[in-house]
């Protein structure tokens, strides 16, 4: 190992040896920390004596060889060959007396009453190898010698004071050590000379960094790497190693942190069992108190007065483990814990928690320790423990660190004797893994319901019961829990929006909860909040404007760890059906991102759901295909519960109108949760469904579907065309098996029940009125479906609208403009990857459309335009829709032909109506 400042101690040892060469014996003590050094120094003293001409004679104590008599003093003996006369003399006099006949152990008793003896009958034997050359006696780690030894050596050293023999030895610094009478004796010697090893200052760091990362890493790293080591070599080579190690893994080497792996783990643990096991326990009870340690706390951790404890506190920051009563590096205390025994690790870290309560440490840190010791019973445990689990349970989940959370109340739980405060925590534990670990919250169920049983749930935690049981289908008893726990009429609440989102998305997903019930009494009638806020209204088209702010301000406010998802749910559906399709959109994406930070897979996955529903409604196929797989992937179906029915719903209606039929039917054999039938996701299942059965020419099935659908909406008061038009569905099964007035018939009751003028169920039924219209009043009719679809948002029925007028206009006569309106078909279906729909229309002409991308250079009013102008509207109608003059509708298209590179109105690019807004109506994108 280099030597880097210890220049002065050779010097000192070169003076002892020029003076032991003139006949004049001397002792040289080196002494230190741990780890520092010291034994690097004596071998130099050695290598230094055998070149000028030494009998250099080694022994090195050993804590595990200290209890056999004259083993350090045997090692010096047997360390060199002796001459023959001598040999067998000096044998049998380290080994006088074998105990019980076993040879080569001396009998204590008699050894000490002769150990002047043998130490006299040594000396002679020096005394005359002396003549022959001078002699270096070096004794390592002097502290851990056998007693009789040390009394040997100290007899031979004051004989031979006046003769060539040198005695070096190491030893640890450490007050009431056992060689202390030892060293006390050597230093007292006129010819002792006493060298103070000490760790490496910062400049003796980077000189020892120099020589192995160079000199410009080293002056970058050494005040790092001296601030981590206080200067002890053997921790410093250490962390070289792991910097190489962690620099070959491809680590930039420009950095000042040191590498901290396996040579350091080793370093430290050599130390710490090289050492007094006093030393390592006071490692281990620093270690265990973290940042309360002190002398007297670890005293009081070991059982032992802080006499016993204080001198190896001194060793360990003696030899840069420790800064004052803390270790250098979080690696370090790391190392010292694991290494702590399995038999005595629960009781060691339940000792230190009860310190450190007393203390005031940290909670997160007592909690630590109370996760590690584990009681496994109230008997076990202190009243004051399970308010520390708790505290330390809502700290974590402050920082989304939810997996500990879970072991703080769980754990808490365990150990906890009241009841109330058990029901409390279990409401905790449910909440936390209902976001973290959807599948897991089930198995809490049962005893939720155990608890609000026996009057120990709050109102809050109860509703929250009736959430998870509805999510798993268990409407019955979710219902009386929900009507136990729904707030008075008039009662005012902080969280009114929030309780009304959750409230109606509820009654519109689970209407059987509240049929015959009295649900649909008191906790609806809240005046004009509750009207307000009615999904029913919403989907009639009969909201109020307040409800858009509130929904608004429910998702500006959201917090995930808190929030409940059916009242975002129900925020969003709102956006969505009142005309905020981009801005719900950008809710879900932003708040799917969120969750997925934050690890709150339920949330992720019920967004992304949300998400694929609002694709699919928009037309966007591809979209709602890629979300829909998503969130089923993101949960399980156990996790998912009934509401797996959304993204199923999703994902089989989207890859039906994608064509993709073997898709489709492998997503109808999986099935669904038996209790999805009780809410309304049931319904939307069967008319995607229907919607297999009727691609697959499996008619009947299809109007058995269709049937069922709306028998169930009707029982359940939620005949809403908005929600299901499955008055449609029955009229297209009969248009495709020629049933046309029974289809005629179906399409007239769709227009006049309530809430059939929504232009997205409007447009449709149009749509499909016009395909039982006679002939030259078709293309009229479809275009206003077409009108009312545009505004809708609805790009696929859009889609289907464009080739039923290509096939009026074919009809007609007018080809010009049935390939106009077959391309645009054609165009729609490839933005919205519907292949029924590219498959149904062939391009009549050789598409010569201008492109695309040379949109970007037009103004938002020559977009706008452009846009009228591609769905047909004549150079008057745009002027009426935009308010502008004809003339000025004319200098727009010039513009526009001029920018797309076309020459006529027919070439313009469909694509240029998505996203455009028709500025004389509302619009509903979804």
């Amino acid at each position: 190992m280099q030597l880097i400042e210890r220049a002065e101690a050779l010097a000192s040892f070169r003076s002892l040896m020029e003076k032991a060469l003139g006949g004049t014996g001397g002792v040289m003590l080196m002494t230190g920390s741990g780890a520092m050094g010291k034994s690097a120094l004596l071998q130099a003293c050695a290598n230094e004596a055998g070149a000028a001409g030494f009998l250099v004679m080694k022994s090195a104590g050993s804590r595990a060889e200290r209890m056999f008599p004259l083993g350090t003093l045997g090692q010096l003996f047997r360390s060199v060959e002796l001459p023959p006369e001598f040999a067998d003399e000096v044998e049998q006099t380290l080994v006088p007396e074998p105990i019980n006949g076993i040879s080569g152990v001396p009998d204590p008793v008699v050894l000490g009453q002769n150990l002047t003896h043998v130490a006299a009958r040594l000396c002679e034997v020096l005394v005359v190898l002396t003549k022959r050359q001078p002699i270096l006696l070096s004794v390592d780690d002097v502290h851990n010698a056998d007693g009789p030894s040390l009394q040997a050596l100290l007899y031979i050293q004051r004989r031979m004071a006046n003769a060539p023999l040198l005695l070096a030895v190491t030893s640890l610094s450490q007050r009431r050590s056992v060689n202390s009478l030892f060293s006390a004796e050597l230093t007292g010697q006129p010819n002792c000379v006493q060298a103070r090893v000490a760790g490496l200052s910062p400049a003796g760091v980077e000189e020892l960094l120099r020589d192995t990362v160079g000199s410009e890493p080293a002056a970058r790293l050494a005040p790092e790497y001296h601030r981590l080591s206080g200067g002890n070599p053997l921790l410093l080579h250490a962390m070289v190693q792991d910097y190489w190690d962690v620099a070959q893994g491809g680590w930039s080497p420009e950095g000042t942190q040191p590498g901290v792996g396996r040579h350091l783990h080793q370093a430290v643990l050599s130390c710490l069992h090289r050492w007094d096991p006093r030393i390592l326990d006071a490692a281990r009870g620093v270690a265990l108190l973290g940042r309360s340690a002190s002398t007297g706390s670890v005293a009081q951790l070991l059982g032992v007065k802080p006499a016993y404890v204080l001198p190896a506190l001194e060793v360990l920051d003696g030899a840069g483990l420790l800064r004052g009563c803390q270790f250098r590096h979080p690696t370090m205390r790391k190392v010292v814990l694991r290494d702590l025994s399995p038999d005595r690790q629960s009781v060691m870290y339940m000792r230190a928690a009860r310190i450190m309560y007393q203390l005031g440490a940290e909670l997160g840190d007592i909690a630590d320790h109370l996760l590690t010791s584990s009681p496994a019973t109230p008997a076990e445990a202190e009243p004051w423990m399970v308010a520390v689990l708790r505290e330390a349970a809502q700290a974590a989940l402050v920082h989304d660190d939810q997996d500990r959370a879970i072991s703080c109340l769980e754990l808490a739980r365990l150990i906890c004797d009241d009841e109330a405060t058990r029901a409390a925590m279990l409401t905790e534990l449910a909440r936390v893994n209902w976001c973290h670990r959807p599948a897991a919250a089930l198995r809490f169920l049962a005893p939720l319901e155990d608890a609000f049983g026996r009057g120990q749930l709050a109102a809050a935690d109860a509703r929250a019961l009736s959430r998870y049981l509805l999510w798993h289908g268990r409407t019955r008893r979710a219902a009386g829990i929900y009507d136990w726990a729904a707030p008075s009429p008039g009662t005012p609440s902080r969280g009114h929006s929030r309780l009304c989102f959750t409230r109606e998305w509820v009654r519109l997903i689970f209407p059987t909860m509240f049929v015959g019930g009295e649900a649909d009494g008191p906790a609806h009638e809240d005046g004009a909040a509750g009207r307000e806020f009615s999904m029913s209204n919403l989907l009639l088209g009969k909201a109020e404007e307040d409800i858009v702010g509130a929904a608004q301000e429910l998702l500006e406010s959201c917090n995930l760890a808190e929030a409940e998802l059916e009242a975002v749910f129900g925020a969003l559906f709102t956006l969505a059906h009142t005309g905020r399709y981009q801005e719900a959109v950008r809710w879900c994406e932003s708040l799917g991102t969120e969750g997925a930070a934050r690890g709150f897979p339920r949330w992720t996955a019920a967004l992304a759901g949300i998400r694929s529903w609002l694709a699919v409604q928009h037309g966007e196929l591809g979209e709602a295909r890629r979300y829909a797989r998503q969130a089923l992937g993101g949960m399980s179906r156990t996790g998912w519960g009934v509401v797996l029915g959304l993204p199923l719903t999703v994902l089989l209606r989207a890859t039906v109108a994608m064509g993709d039929l073997d898709e489709a039917a492998e997503i109808i054999k999986r099935g669904v949760p038996d209790d999805m039938a009780r809410t309304t996701l049931w319904p939307l299942f069967l008319q995607a469904r229907g919607d297999y059965y009727l691609a697959t020419n499996r008619t009947r099935a299809a109007l058995s579907d269709f049937h069922e659908c709306g028998e169930l909406l009707r029982e359940w008061d939620l005949d809403i065309p908005a929600l299901v038009d499955w008055r449609c569905a029955i009229a297209r099964t009969y248009l495709q098996i020629g049933a046309v007035e029974e289809a005629r018939q179906k399409i007239t009751e769709q227009l006049s029940i309530p809430g059939g003028t929504h232009p997205r169920v409007h447009g449709r039924a149009l749509r499909l009125l016009a395909s039982v219209t006679e002939l030259r009043q078709r293309p009229g009719r479809l275009q206003e479906a077409m009108s009312l679809l545009q505004r809708s948002g609805d790009l696929l029925e859009l889609g289907w609208a464009y080739a039923d007028l290509s096939d009026a206009y074919q009809e007609l006569g007018d080809i010009t403009r049935a390939r106009l309106m077959a391309r645009r078909a054609k165009q729609i279906a490839k933005a919205c990857e519907a292949g029924p729909l590219s498959a149904r229309v062939q391009p009549r002409e050789e598409d010569s459309g201008g492109d695309l991308g040379e949109a970007a250079a037009l103004s938002d009013a020559e977009r706008r335009v452009a846009a009228l102008a591609a769905f047909g509207y004549t150079n008057r109608e745009i002027s009426e829709r935009l308010f502008i003059t004809v003339s000025t509708v004319e200098q727009h298209l010039t513009r526009v032909y001029r920018k797309l590179n076309v020459k006529r109105r027919a070439d313009l690019p469909t694509e240029l109506s998505l996203g455009v807004r028709d500025s004389s109506k509302q619009t509903y994108p979804v």
